[in-house]
């Protein structure tokens, strides 16, 4: 069975497709695992063999690819296949549609894909964009973010991602609640 999902993003393809001469940032925005380790992905071509060691988010299991890139054209199409006791091949086909680009992205499962592998790999895609559209802003501010993303975001775990969301989210809304009852206190309602 074929899961597919595309995404375009308003960036033209001289600026997507450099992000994946090095799988290891590709690998990290997926939300169905956390990179335990990753081994030889820096400047792949056709035939590259690397490792990649991951634990499911699912299940807590950890797994340990052995990678190899099947095909890879320049600005055109990227192959990888994670070798494993559940393999997985994925393919990323790149359009360019002159300022904007289009990725689709298929992945080759054995069974049936369930809602939650679609929302995976949808949600894999919208990372991608959304740290590609990061990379190429020029601020200060979208600098020290990205900064904040590799050192820090793209190392956690997918749970350990969405527990800091809620804490933030959670203090968040206590400060608007203080602010809230610092204005109704002092002003007399």
């Amino acid at each position: 069975m074929n899961l597919s999902a595309s995404i375009e993003i308003p960036l033209p393809q001289s600026k997507v497709f450099p992000f994946f001469y090095g799988l290891e940032k590709w690998f990290r925005l997926n939300p169905e695992w956390q990179v335990l380790s990753v081994e030889g992905v820096h400047h792949i071509k056709k035939g590259h063999r690397f490792a990649l060691k991951v634990r499911y988010d699912c299940n807590e299991e950890a797994v340990n690819y052995d990678g190899i890139v099947e095909e890879f054209i320049d600005e055109d199409v990227l192959s990888v296949r994670l070798n494993a006791k559940k393999p997985k091949h994925i393919t990323i086909h790149f359009m360019d549609k002159g300022d904007r680009s289009l990725l689709q992205q298929e992945e080759v499962i054995e069974n049936e894909p369930s809602e939650t592998e679609r929302r995976e790999l949808t949600s894999w895609l919208k990372s991608v964009a959304w740290y590609l559209m990061l990379q190429n802003k020029n601020t200060s501010a979208s600098k020290l973010w990205k900064f904040f993303m590799d050192k820090v975001w793209l190392k956690m775990s997918p749970a350990g991602r969405r527990i800091a969301l809620l804490v933030v989210i959670a203090e968040a809304a206590g400060f608007i609640f203080f602010l809230l009852f610092l204005i109704v206190h002092y002003a007399g309602f």
